[in-house]
């Protein structure tokens, strides 16, 4: 352990206590499944416990200090005495912008996640800031809160002097062990991915892609997994209504319960419990074994979709099913032998009987019933980048997985019946469609793709992203399957116009296409004459937060800004083979733009940056140049048709007001 990098970024962090408290727990009394709403220090006092921090066990004495990151699951368990302790919680937070040197010590380090145990030299010391800080923190004065903050800092400083003396090993927050657990834990209530990266302190696409690379899984479809394995054990244990079932897991749809549970096991659930004996209540199988604890090595097992409809259990004897009495094998050989040779003898004679005259009278009900059979649809075929999809007549259920695929559509007058969700974690469209959707089915994010979700909605087209193209053969077996295309130039700017005339040629719409692209070019040089005589020569830059990141976007993405509507972009702008820079606050004034728009998600990170002094000495900042743009629209709308002119709409109200 470097408790000297350590340090370095204490020194850096703000700190902000959330809570102070003193427990006791009686011999033989356990407490369970308590989850840390923040980063918290346990400081034993009287007796001793087994403390279990996600599963990582330690057995605590008296007057030693425990760490836990925030979403830390902790379980106390007393043996023969009493157990007394505090529980310290707080959170650090670093400066938004910082050097070289602090993003270097963050990817090492992170004191305020890691997980550690440790035997003071000189418990004393801490124990009396400890009792101190309890104390105070009882009152509601801000002095006394205020003392607290500074009692924390002192208990901080003597922890890391006791130890850099000693060689202390520190465990890194397993995040995809908590958020299984987590989803073991709560599959009953509804889960989304922003809070739940938000409980665990990390970013939602962070979250997500450490989830996706542990397990194989999305964290829906695992999530979903383990809902429908507790059905089957339901289903199997219990006379429960499948309307209790589908509640008791987190689904209260019933009739959504029902599709998704057909489309996973093979069966529907009534069939399910029809045909499968059920075991004792008390007796072990291989269902409930599979779920009962959650080891690392063993995670992927819970996701392996393939093997569900393997629910039958080994029982001497046969299932009781019905049977009616069925003729032998050979009656049945004989039979068919019998009218066999019957129809050849009466075909024989029929064609000597008759001669030429057979052939006009079997033509006659030939005829007949060709023309009673309906036309056969058209059928198309389409080549890509992919491969070929073949499209038979015209689509009547289509699904678009991704915002800018829906914009697409929407643009060519395709209104599809269910579409992706605005963001990981959400359940609403992008804002800027979400009135042209009203009444559709969300099927949620699909950046990582869940083809349950997409089979349920029993698509007969569906319409992805260029991005998904590893992912065509799988969704080619639920429909015909195409990908919108983000088309870029020789520079590696996004084309919108030459991406939307690609998808119209694909789905028969090429006049529609170029009705919209001469529709926009009209809107962006009446726009464009409008920002020139409001502003001039002035420079706009468009700024997004993330992560407690600065980001700069280059055209590559925002042809819309600096090509359609020609806008001044700062000489420093990324070139366009790069989609963005990171830059740091202290570099903004030596660009100083005239005009920013920015981008955030985060009102806590937006509120932050304009406490700044950097940030209010900007001379867009102190113009009121500056202006804050919905997320759904400006991260969301670049590349699609109906987005950048809605963009177009907005950077002509901002600029000429």
């Amino acid at each position: 352990m470097d408790v000297e990098e350590h340090v370095k970024l204490w020194n850096l962090a703000s700190i902000k206590i959330w809570d102070v408290r003193r427990k006791v727990l009686s011999a033989g009394e356990q407490a369970e499944g308590y989850r840390l709403p923040a980063s918290g220090f346990l400081y034993a006092v009287k007796g001793s416990a087994t403390v279990s921090m996600d599963g990582n066990a330690y057995a605590v004495d008296k007057m030693q200090v425990l760490h836990g990151g925030k979403g830390v699951r902790l379980d106390i368990a007393v043996a023969e005495e009493l157990f007394e302790y505090y529980l310290i919680l707080y959170r650090a937070s670093l400066p938004i912008s910082g050097s070289r040197e602090l993003h270097s010590l963050l990817a090492k380090h992170m004191p305020f996640h890691v997980q550690y145990a440790f035997v003071p030299s000189y418990p004393v010391v801490l124990y009396d800031k400890v009792r101190q800080m309890n104390a105070h923190w009882k009152h509601n004065e801000s002095l006394a809160k205020l003392e607290v903050k500074t009692l924390f800092y002192q208990y901080i400083h003597e922890l890391l002097r006791q130890l850099n003396m000693q060689h202390i090993l520190f465990t890194k927050p397993d995040l995809v062990a908590q958020a299984v657990r987590y989803l073991h834990d709560h599959y009953t209530q509804p889960i989304m991915v922003e809070p739940l990266a938000e409980l665990l302190d990390c970013s939602s696409g962070h979250l997500s892609r450490m989830f996706k690379k542990e397990t194989g899984s999305s964290i829906i479809a695992y999530l979903t997994v383990i809902r429908l394995n507790k059905a089957k054990e339901l289903l199997l244990q219990t006379d429960v209504t499948l309307q209790e079932i589908a509640e008791s897991i987190g689904i209260p749809d019933v009739m959504y319960f029902n599709r998704l549970f057909k489309k996973h096991a093979g069966v529907s659930p009534g069939r399910f419990r029809g045909k499968v004996i059920r075991l004792p209540a008390d007796q072990n199988y291989a269902m409930r074994k599979s779920e009962s604890s959650i080891v690392r090595r063993r995670l992927r097992g819970y996701i392996r979709i393939n093997d569900d409809n393997h629910y039958q259990h080994n029982r001497k004897g046969d299932l009781r099913i019905p049977m009616k009495s069925k003729p032998s094998v050979t009656m049945l050989l004989l039979l068919s032998l019998t009218l066999l040779l019957s129809a050849c003898s009466t075909t024989s004679n029929t064609s000597s009987a008759n001669g030429n005259a057979q052939s006009s009278s079997s033509a006659e009900p030939t005829a007949a019933s060709q023309s009673s059979e309906q036309p056969a649809a058209q059928e198309r075929v389409i080549k890509h980048a992919w491969g070929e999809t073949v499209i038979k007549g015209e689509p009547k259920h289509i699904i678009s997985l991704f915002p800018a695929a829906t914009d697409y559509l929407l643009a060519l007058g395709i209104v599809p019946d269910a579409a992706s969700s605005n963001e990981e974690g959400s359940d609403q469209f992008p804002t800027y469609l979400s009135d042209r959707l009203e009444g559709k089915e969300n099927i949620g994010w699909q950046v990582d793709l869940n083809l349950e979700s997409i089979l349920a909605t029993d698509p007969d087209l569906i319409v992805g992203q260029d991005f998904m193209g590893d992912s065509f053969e799988s969704l080619s077996k639920i429909a015909p399957t195409l990908f919108a295309e983000k088309v870029k130039d020789e520079q590696g700017i996004i084309r919108m116009k030459t991406s939307l005339l690609q998808l119209g040629d694909m789905l028969d719409k090429t006049e529609e296409a170029r009705k919209v692209i001469e529709d926009y070019e009209k809107q962006a040089a009446e726009a464009l004459e409008k920002i020139k005589q409001a502003i001039g020569d002035e420079t706009v830059m468009f700024l997004r937060l993330s992560d407690k990141e600065v980001r700069y976007y280059s055209k590559r993405n925002y042809e819309v800004l600096y090509d359609d509507l020609a806008l001044q972009a700062p000489p420093s702008i990324p070139d366009p083979a790069e989609s963005m820079e990171v830059i740091s606050l202290e570099a903004l004034p030596s660009i100083n733009p005239d005009h920013i728009f920015l981008l955030s998600s985060d009102p806590e990170e937006t509120s932050e940056l304009q406490k700044t002094a950097v940030w209010k000495n900007l001379k867009a900042v102190q113009n009121n140049h500056v202006y804050l743009v919905d997320y759904g629209l400006w991260f969301q709308g670049p590349g699609g048709p109906i987005g950048q002119s809605k963009i177009i709409e907005e950077a002509v109200n901002y600029l000429t007001q």
